[in-house]
């Protein structure tokens, strides 16, 4: 028998379980829907089935895949959980079997080994297969249109260890470029493994090499020819954990260091790269100019995310993301990091038009903390739209209270033009028992939405989206 989840940070308010599977045709839409926007609109979270025993994280839950299909002047959804070796024990249980981060010294016995996956984080369409990704797992695949859980994509048995939550897809040449982590597990040598996935899903390039130590990749900032690995200070250490301590954290005075190597090169091409710590899991996008690797990131000093190395909490406050600048000489001249700040609000997630990531790009979006305490537990209440060239930004509030999600470009149908086109956003309206996905001019946020798609219950706040048009500009269509 399932039992009522505990009070918790990230189990209440926004975050609390619906813990179900919809299906609703034709979605209520207040406003006017673009006759030009054809496509779906995909988003994944962490929707936890049971109750966790003791202790739990955002990133911990089970996944929970959301579509949301543009078609016909309509809007149909359906959400599905990502069914995979973990959520189906747990269901034939009737309870949590997995520790935290699925921690082997407080796993029930049953499950001993069976995967630790939940599939949660990423949900990216690649060679017209839906992939639910996290870090750790190899990626799983969904039907695009069902979403049913079909099976793990590992890519003729080429890829059977963690897969990167975070591929880069270069949709110039359609190549998907992925980063596994921990692939040697939590106790074995930190090391990466880097691939390149070409549109028709082959491996054309991949290896292995040594990780400075066993830091979180989440993502790493791709350009048209060169690949930079992030290693953050934020670490995992069962050593640590064994000894009482926090088993992921913040290693204070820890320097970040950079892996930069060619896209099509080898372990042997990596250079590596050194400034001070910074968490960095998200980008705008990067590219090359004039010589140098240019990324828009969203970056700050320390994390709020995971308590510090000894056991001390930073606050969200005094780690708040803010957009910078990175330059890097590729020319190997000099091996400095220039940093600068773009803008300096509280954001997340920040995302370009996907048709030209690894290529230049002026716009930006994300959701941003205007006026709430901890934007990750009480809800990010706005969106922005930045342009980086002209510093100007265009700023929409959904009002306090609220909770808003990843903001996303929709190009509209036929169009290559950057930013020609909407963006979109989950919103869960403040004590609101319905949820809306709220579509913007794409460069007119400030005018509020033209269309608000209103899903009749609470969908929990969650990590990351991705919209793919029909004109198959974004991906293969998976419209017939």
């Amino acid at each position: 028998m399932a039992q009522p989840f505990a009070e918790h940070p990230y189990l209440t308010g926004h975050h609390q379980p619906m813990r179900f599977e919809a299906h609703a045709p034709d979605l209520i839409v207040e406003g006017e829907l673009p006759s030009d926007l054809h496509g779906v609109f995909y988003r994944t979270g962490s929707e936890p089935l049971y109750n966790p025993p003791e202790g739990y994280h955002w990133f911990d839950g089970d996944g929970m895949v959301y579509g949301f299909f543009f078609e016909d002047g309509r809007v149909s959804m359906r959400n599905k959980w990502v069914r995979t070796e973990k959520f189906e024990a747990e269901l034939a249980a009737g309870k949590r079997l997995f520790g935290v981060f699925g921690d082997p010294s407080t796993n029930d016995p049953s499950v001993q080994g069976v995967r630790y996956n939940t599939g949660n984080t990423n949900i990216i369409l690649h060679n017209g297969k839906l992939m639910a990704v996290m870090e750790g797992c190899p990626a799983i695949e969904m039907d695009p249109r069902s979403l049913d859980t079909r099976d793990y994509l590992d890519y003729g048995g080429t890829i059977t260890g963690p897969f990167s939550a975070h591929p880069t897809v270069d949709l110039t040449t359609g190549e998907m470029m992925s980063y596994g982590w921990m692939i040697n597990g939590p106790q074995g040598a930190p090391a990466i493994r880097y691939e390149v996935i070409d549109k028709n899903g082959q491996i054309t390039n991949q290896f292995t090499f040594e990780a400075p130590y066993m830091s979180m990749v989440h993502t790493a900032l791709v350009t048209e020819n060169w690949v930079l690995v992030p290693f953050n200070p934020l670490e995992v250490s069962l050593d640590r954990a064994m000894k009482g301590g926090p088993m992921q954290a913040w290693v204070r005075g820890r320097n970040s260091r950079f892996a930069l190597f060619p896209r099509h090169g080898s372990a042997d091409d990596i250079r590596w790269l050194e400034m001070p710590g910074r968490h960095m899991f998200h980008e705008l996008n990067a590219w090359e100019e004039d010589g140098k690797l240019i990324a828009d990131v969203a970056a700050a000093n320390g994390t709020a995310l995971f308590p510090n190395d000894d056991g001390t909490q930073s606050t969200h406050r005094d780690t708040a993301l803010e957009l910078r600048r990175w330059t890097i000489d590729l020319t190997g001249k000099t091996n400095e990091i220039k940093e600068e700040t773009l803008n300096d609000r509280d954001i997340q997630f920040p995302r370009p038009d996907d048709r030209l990531m690894t290529r230049k790009t002026r716009h930006g979006y994300a959701n941003l903390n205007l006026n709430s305490v901890d934007g990750r537990v009480d809800g990010m209440d706005g969106v922005i739209h930045f342009d980086t060239k002209s510093g100007k930004e265009d700023i929409y509030h959904f009002g306090n209270g609220a909770g808003c999600g990843e903001l996303v470009f929709a190009p509209k149908t036929g169009s290559m033009e950057e930013a020609d086109g909407y963006a979109m956003s989950l919103v869960h309206p403040a004590n609101s028992n319905t949820t809306e996905l709220a579509i913007f001019q794409a460069q007119d946020v400030a005018a509020g939405p033209v269309a608000r798609v209103i899903i009749p219950y609470r969908i929990p706040s969650g990590f990351h989206c991705n919209y793919y048009s029909a004109d198959g500009s974004l991906a293969e269509p998976i419209f017939a």
